[in-house]
């Protein structure tokens, strides 16, 4: 249910209370206007941007050669301009239009580096398009105060990193400037959307150097489950700072939570496999001061979230017993060598564990995006080792009739239960 929705019918039920009266409750109704077709049309305005964009570079692509040099020059510069005027030009009466404008002369911006290059043959490093394409983002978004744009920028940062996989000094502190001042705009503006992109580029970032950082040493192919350690420790980081005061705007812990959740879960599903378990088996012959550093960072910013709050240390333990426990686990298997099997069991009953917790957490949150989440992670995970245990001992037709089955049965009941549940939230709230 959305907001506008929620709030008309507790407005509808105090008018039959006689709390308020009619007229009474369609001013409160008014001070919140519905904004789901405002985001509909937003929705669709991003989408149509990017597919004039794509249409674009398409449609140059395949004419490409027939066009003389000045043309094809004139091809990226007039409609990069015209872009960037006609969004000022509408800025005021048409904000929303607006503002995909100016998405699509950022997106031209990008084309036109890689067509220019074309153009007059010139070869470079192919991620510096990509950074000179977020060095010409980034101050469109500081100017005009744009979020789409600054979500963009995000992206391409994160982008830039991965491609240029490099883990000299010179590229990680230039990236650290980066992402700050892509955070400073984030926050000052503040722009949720831009917040999740810039989240998750960073945490792309993050994965991507500690790789690179130990592939200088080791063989790459053994190097798979660093990855999905880090992705699980930024996932519990980014989780623990929702609670900090300073995301408490603008649905910021809302979206540090969520992402929170998505990459944890992520992580914990490949880690539930035999490579990701060989390898944390192999990883105690490697250098892991990465880990230990982003694990030591992950556990003294959730430990100080978690007891900064006035309430007693019984309330602080029951409500990150959970936590702590993964932090435990992850804790030995990063200083203790125990064997493949060990591994792999505790591994898959901990994503067990947090699915469990993150359906615990929503039912006692009542909030129904947390418990819809741990359902489906619970089912996936479920699912997923059904076939890694059954696959080799049953039959194959037995074992997708078997499995069909399971699936429509164990679905069904989960969704009916999951919406008792949420009915059941919907009726407290009305006071039904």
């Amino acid at each position: 249910m959305g907001r506008a929705s929620w709030l008309k019918k507790e407005t509808d039920l105090w008018v039959e209370k006689e709390i308020i009266s009619r007229e009474q409750a369609g001013q409160i109704v008014a001070l919140y206007p519905q904004d789901n077709k405002n985001r509909l049309i937003s929705i669709l305005l991003i989408l149509g941007a990017i597919l004039l964009g794509a249409g674009i570079i398409l449609f140059f692509a395949s004419n490409w050669q027939y066009l003389p040099k000045w043309l094809k020059v004139g091809l990226v510069i007039v409609p990069l301009i015209s872009f960037h005027i006609s969004s000022q030009l509408m800025h005021s009466k048409y904000p929303k239009l607006s503002a995909t404008l100016s998405l699509l002369g950022c997106i031209m911006f990008g084309a036109g580096i890689w067509l220019i290059a074309q153009i007059y043959h010139i070869n470079a490093h192919f991620p510096n398009g990509l950074l000179f394409w977020f060095l010409g983002v980034l101050p469109v978004a500081f100017f005009l105060r744009e979020p789409l744009p600054l979500s963009l920028s995000s992206l391409l940062l994160g982008f830039w990193v991965v491609a240029e996989r490099s883990s000299s000094p010179a590229t990680i502190f230039m990236a650290l400037f980066f992402f700050a001042v892509v955070f400073y705009l984030t926050y000052s503006m503040p722009s949720p959307f831009a917040l999740a992109a810039v989240i998750i580029s960073a945490v792309a970032f993050v994965a991507t150097e500690i790789f690179l950082i130990l592939e200088n040493n080791n063989n790459a192919s053994d190097l798979a489950f660093s990855v999905f350690i880090v992705l699980l420790l930024c996932g519990q980081l980014l989780t623990r700072l929702s609670r900090h005061p300073v995301n408490q705007i603008s649905y910021f812990a809302v979206i540090f939570e969520i992402t929170g959740i998505i990459i944890s879960g992520i992580a914990l599903f490949a880690m539930s496999f035999e490579f990701v378990a060989r390898g944390f088996y192999e990883m105690h012959n490697m250098n892991m001061a990465a880990f230990w550093i982003l694990y030591l960072l992950a556990a003294s910013a959730g430990l100080y979230l978690a007891f900064r709050d006035r309430a007693g240390l019984i309330a602080k333990v029951k409500e990150n017993l959970v936590w702590m426990v993964m932090l435990l686990v992850i804790f030995i298997l990063l200083i203790a060598p125990v064997s493949k099997m060990a591994i792999m069991i505790t591994l898959n009953l901990l994503m067990f564990v947090w699915a469990l917790s993150v359906i615990i957490s929503g039912y006692q949150k009542q909030n129904s995006v947390y418990f819809t989440l741990g359902i489906f992670a619970f089912l996936i995970f479920t699912t997923t080792e059904y076939f890694n245990f059954f696959w080799q001992m049953l039959p194959k037709s037995l074992f997708f009739i078997v499995g069909g089955l399971v699936l429509i049965v164990g679905g069904s009941l989960l969704e009916h239960q999951r919406r008792k549940v949420i009915h059941s939230w919907e009726e407290v709230v009305t006071g039904l």
